[in-house]
């Protein structure tokens, strides 16, 4: 009896520590880009529909981009999809052409750092 109480107590010790974590550093949700930095030179979107162009990832694996045209009202102009593998701090997406694009990124609570293929650093924002 006691061996089965210290197994549930480290159980949920060892699911509950990992549950934060996971949290921390899950890639699951919507993030907005926030920011682009290129040589020392940081760019961030200002303009009518700030906030709308975001990144959707879901727990089955599947990535969606929303890109609104800001010269046509905000209105959304395309909607690019694929699926992605995040492990450690590796993501791996391939589109529906089926190329793929592998990439070191950074997660910490709502916000995700990439380098993208131009060398800018990427910061997007978790959407709540």
């Amino acid at each position: 009896m006691k061996k089965l109480l210290l197994f549930v107590a480290l159980s949920t010790f060892v699911f509950t520590s990992c549950s934060k974590d996971e949290e921390e550093s899950s890639i699951v949700g919507k993030w907005y880009l926030y920011s682009k930095t290129k040589e020392g030179k940081t760019k961030v979107k200002e303009y009518e529909c700030k906030n709308k162009d975001y990144t959707e990832f879901t727990s089955d694996g599947k990535v969606t981009v929303y890109i609104y045209n800001f010269e046509k009202d905000c209105k959304k102009e395309v909607d690019k999809k694929g699926t992605y593998v995040f492990k450690g701090n590796k993501l791996t997406i391939t589109g529906e052409d089926k190329k793929e694009y592998t990439t070191k990124v950074t997660i910490k609570a709502d916000v995700f750092e990439v380098v993208g293929d131009k060398g800018e650093l990427i910061i997007w924002k978790r959407l709540k």
